[in-house]
């Protein structure tokens, strides 16, 4: 089996769910893990909480200024491509108005 990262990401200025929104995604992750699908996965701090390093220095925040920042993230095993994508879409972040990214690790 492969592993894919899966970056989850939010608007800036959207809200966080408060706890409605954290159960969906515990129970997601649970589901995920009960499956043997996922191995590892972690919520990120806000993007001011980050701090970039550049060949000239450092600054406060995030690398890049977007409309959206990456607030976690998690890896699974799939057969392919496909398969970590069907995983994706079931993320609850989709239906909170945001997105996701997946990539193949490695």
């Amino acid at each position: 089996m492969a592993e894919f990262a899966v970056f989850m990401y939010r608007p800036n200025d959207a809200e966080a769910g408060g706890h409605a929104a954290l159960a969906e995604h515990d129970a997601y992750a649970q589901e995920m893990t009960e499956a043997g699908q996922m191995t590892f996965g972690r919520p990120l701090a806000g993007p001011t909480a980050s701090v970039s390093l550049r060949p000239d220095g450092q600054t406060d925040g995030p690398y890049l200024e977007t409309a959206e920042s990456v607030v976690g993230f998690y890896v699974v095993q799939a057969d392919d491509l496909e398969a970590a994508l069907a995983i994706a879409r079931r993320n609850p972040v989709l239906r909170q108005g945001g997105g996701v990214e997946v990539r193949p690790v490695g």
